[in-house]
């Protein structure tokens, strides 16, 4: 027994004292908040990207669906939600529509009526002019 205890008395065991682990720990949480905000920024970016995507996508499609049903119709713009007859599209947090509007798509799939689109992010303001009759549309970013 007295051999046990002399070397655990003579051994000096090397730990972290409590100064060293807060240290630790106050380092570990800065890089993780660093990160997270990096990666917020980056993911509200794609959100955006995918949104305007969608849009372009549900326009297109409401174009289609015009043609082949041979009767107009309507494209919802709300500020919360862009909608035809069949699909609903939500708007991002980070996206506001300027001004709500309804875009009709005749039988052909144009519309009658030279419509702006206007969203507003953080960072920039993303239009959408549409051309009478022939349906298509060009995009600028300012």
């Amino acid at each position: 027994m007295r051999k046990i205890q002399t070397s655990l008395v003579q051994s000096s065991l090397k730990a972290y004292t409590l100064l060293e682990s807060l240290l630790t720990l106050f380092m570990i949480s800065f890089v993780t908040i660093l990160l997270s905000s990096s990666v917020h920024r980056i993911f509200t970016g794609v959100e955006e990207q995918v949104f305007f995507l969608e849009f372009e996508r549900m326009y297109k499609t409401s174009q289609q669906l015009a043609i082949f049903s041979h009767r107009p119709v309507v494209l919802d713009c709300t500020v919360s939600t862009i909608s035809n007859e069949y699909d609903r599209l939500k708007l991002p947090s980070t996206v506001q529509l300027q001004q709500e509007q309804q875009i009709l798509l005749d039988h052909h799939g144009g519309n009658s009526s030279l419509v702006k689109i206007e969203f507003l992010t953080k960072e920039k303001k993303i239009s959408y002019q549409l051309y009478l009759g022939s349906g298509s549309y060009k995009k600028t970013e300012k």
